[in-house]
Formats: C-alpha cells, sequence, structure tokens
C-alpha cells in the first residue's frame, strides 16, 4: 500500500497548487450467527484518499482518488489524480488557512486495546425476548486516521464505529432491527430486540388499515427509520450550500422553511454538530480535510446556515465548517399524549421514500395503533403522503430527547393533519 509519506512527497515534488491526503489503517471483526453457531471474521486494512486542487489559466481543477490497493508507485498515483483534475476546471477559488480540528472523541475507551474479535464474539451475548428468536451479525471497527495538508493542517485521531443487525422472528412473522453506534454502551440492541418483540405481538392482533384524517404521531423507530437522519434527512440536503447557491432548494438562506413556520408555537430549532462526543457522524475532520464545526441550520422557523465545503466556502467568503454532520433538534413541550380525536401512532415503517429536494414523502406502515374512541386497534398497512418540511416545522415535539446515530432530539413527534390512504 502506498503510504501517505510516499503520497505527500509526491505531490510536493510535483508542486500541486493544493492538496490533502488522509490515511487510515483499520481492524475489522464480524461475528454472525447462523444455523452453524456463531462465526467470526476478522480482517485488517490500509485505506487512503488523496484529494489535489491544480490552478490553471482557466480555473481551478479538482480531483479525489480512494486508494485500496496493496502497492502501485505514488508518483504515477499523484500524476493521474492532476490529470483528473485538468479535466474538471471551474471558475478559480482559494481555500481558507488551515484551522484547528474540531475537539471531539469518536473512540470507544472499552476498545482501545480490546482484541476486536473477542470483543464481537461477546456481544453476540444477547438477552433474548421471551417468546421469540434474534439472529444478530455484529460489526466493530477501529481505525487510526491521519491527516495532513497542504495548508499546514495536520492531525491524528482514533476512531471506533460498531453496526449490528438483527432479525426478531415470533409465530410467522420477523422484524428487523439496525443500529449504529460509536461505543458498545450505546448501542442499544437489547432493547431494540425487545421492543422489536412487543411490536410482533402487536402485530399478531393486527388488522386492516382505516383510511381515513387523523392525527399522526411517529414514535422514535418510525421517525428514524433506515437508521440515518430518518424522516429529518430533507433539512440535511436542503442545507447543501452548493444546491442553495443554484437555487435548487426550496428554501433559502434567511427564509422560513416553510410559510408561517416561524410564526408557530413552538418555532423548529436544528444545529449542525460535528463536535458532539461519541456520535456516528462525529469527526475532528471532514472529508475533504476542513475543520469540523459547530453551526445552527434552523433558527425560529427560519434558514441561519449551511453546510459549507471549502470551494462554497470561498465562493461565499465564508470558513468551511465541514459540511452537515449530527442533527440537534430542539425539543418541544408534549408530553406525548395521545391526542383525545383520531390519532395513529406509527410504531414502524415498512419503507420510508424521501424527495430530496422538495421534501415530499412516502411512509409505508409496517406497524401502527389507531387510536379512537379510546380503542386502540393495531394495523398494518396503508400509506400517508407528507410534505415533511412543512410538516416537521409545524410538529409539536417530545420533550423526551433520544440519543441515536447522526441524531439527538426529540422521542417522538405529534402532527396535527395528516391523511391515512
Amino acid at each position: 500500500m502506498i503510504n501517505r509519506r510516499e503520497l505527500v512527497r509526491a505531490l510536493e515534488r510535483r508542486k500541486v497548487s493544493d492538496w490533502v491526503v488522509i490515511e487510515r489503517a483499520q481492524e475489522l471483526a464480524l461475528a454472525r450467527e447462523d444455523a452453524a453457531g456463531l462465526l467470526q471474521r476478522r480482517e485488517s486494512r490500509q485505506r487512503a484518499t488523496v484529494i489535489v486542487h491544480q490552478d490553471m489559466p482557466s480555473g481551478r481543477g479538482s480531483a479525489r482518488l480512494e486508494l485500496a490497493a496493496a502497492g502501485g508507485d505514488a508518483g504515477a498515483l499523484v500524476e493521474q489524480a492532476v490529470s483528473l483534475a485538468a479535466a474538471a476546471v471551474v471558475p478559480g477559488w482559494k481555500g481558507a488557512p488551515a484551522a484547528a480540528p474540531a475537539h471531539v472523541t469518536v473512540a470507544d475507551p472499552a476498545l482501545a486495546k480490546a482484541d476486536l474479535a473477542e470483543a464481537a464474539a461477546a456481544a453476540q451475548g444477547l438477552r433474548r425476548p421471551a417468546g421469540a428468536t434474534a439472529a444478530a451479525s455484529l460489526a466493530l471497527l477501529r481505525e487510526q486516521v491521519a491527516v495532513q495538508a497542504s495548508s499546514g493542517l495536520a492531525a491524528r485521531w482514533t476512531a471506533s464505529h460498531l453496526h449490528a443487525d438483527a432479525l426478531v422472528a415470533a409465530d410467522g412473522r420477523s422484524l428487523a432491527v439496525s443500529r449504529g453506534a460509536r461505543r458498545l454502551a450505546d448501542l442499544g440492541l437489547d432493547a431494540a430486540l425487545a421492543a422489536a418483540a412487543a411490536d410482533l405481538a402487536q402485530l399478531a392482533a393486527a388488522g386492516p388499515p382505516a383510511p381515513g384524517r387523523c392525527a399522526l404521531v411517529l414514535t422514535a423507530d418510525a421517525m428514524l427509520h433506515g437508521e440515518d437522519y430518518g424522516v429529518w434527512a430533507p433539512f440535511a440536503t436542503q442545507a447543501d450550500a452548493a444546491l442553495e447557491r443554484r437555487g435548487l432548494t426550496r428554501y433559502r438562506l434567511g427564509a422560513p422553511v416553510a410559510p408561517g413556520a416561524d410564526r408557530v408555537p413552538e418555532p423548529l430549532g436544528i444545529e449542525s454538530d460535528g463536535a458532539l462526543d461519541h456520535a456516528t457522524r462525529s469527526a475532528p475532520v471532514g472529508e475533504d480535510g476542513d475543520a469540523v464545526r459547530r453551526f445552527p441550520l434552523i433558527e425560529r422557523g427560519v434558514c441561519v446556515g449551511l453546510g459549507l465545503s471549502a470551494r462554497e466556502a470561498a465562493r461565499r467568503g465564508r470558513e468551511p465548517n465541514g459540511g452537515v454532520r449530527n442533527l440537534k433538534v430542539s425539543p418541544g413541550t408534549w408530553d406525548e399524549v395521545v391526542p383525545a380525536r383520531r390519532a395513529i401512532e406509527v410504531r414502524r415503517l415498512r419503507a420510508l421514500a424521501i424527495d430530496p429536494y422538495t421534501g415530499e414523502a412516502t411512509l409505508e406502515l409496517a406497524l401502527a395503533i389507531d387510536h379512537r374512541g379510546g380503542a386502540r386497534q393495531p394495523f398494518t398497512g396503508g400509506t400517508v403522503y407528507l410534505d415533511l418540511v412543512a410538516a416537521l416545522a409545524r410538529a409539536r415535539r417530545s420533550a423526551v430527547r433520544i440519543r441515536r446515530g447522526p441524531y439527538l432530539g426529540p422521542a417522538a413527534l405529534l402532527i396535527e393533519d395528516a391523511e391515512l390512504v
């Protein structure tokens, strides 16, 4: 594997205008259950990323190469990167001076010196929920990251990544569970399996959906379907500075995210925080070698910030901030009491499809509870169509906060006006 020092020397000899080299030394351990018992695998690998910016009379060209090969010539690789940059020239721009990396912890101390294979096998000792079976797979990654840039930036850190997938089954039905975290203590797989088993019991008594107008309650598993931003994903896309500059976002900087969003009783607030300890999208330095920062996206229903790459920051005369990372959503005052009128409490989604540019979403329900006239009737099936940006800007937010993956915010949402079809 071409190492970082060889790449840096080759870049300096070639006199590349601006460059960043990111080197990752990774240890991976996998543990998976099947009919044969516990299967384990371990792996060591090297990864490197080279980003070059070459200034030419017609502008500045940029290229990014991801390296995973075992060998090669650093000089030839740099020449390839420069050639690719020459084919992608845009109007010239200059990056900001090197800034200090964010001070953030992204490694699990319990895994600092542990044997990852043994840790993965030990974590497989799950508490199986009563009345259900569960099979799980667990991946543990520990990596040493080193970043060096022509601007003078140099940073090193250790990071850990954990991901678990499980299938919980009972009475011929099953639910998939997926969790990601930086620390074993934050994975919460036992609680997730228990919640899935409880929902399977509800599914056994579930009937068909009854279409109609309703209030919509999104619980945590439905709200964060897909284990990323979940229903909050449109706000990350809308904060892309390149899209905003081209006029491709539905709201602009300084404007309410939806009509009247700044006049609701509890206006929405969202912050991007890449310096949140142990959050899955935290890092001292971003993917382009720019220092990660905490910054507001939405304040009192108004767009006030954007994720700025080095190029976008230069175009706007601003400092780069590492882009949108973990989302911190302001809590509300809702006590999670279901309204007395008809309300649909969504426990699980089968699918969530979101148009990233408009925020229009389709929610396919896997398990929900119809609250009507004091009765609680579980059902499966049905679809809800939402303008997520407008709906979430006006939604009532739980006073209870949860932290999961790249999300820190209300544990549940109440959308006052929806329709089940």
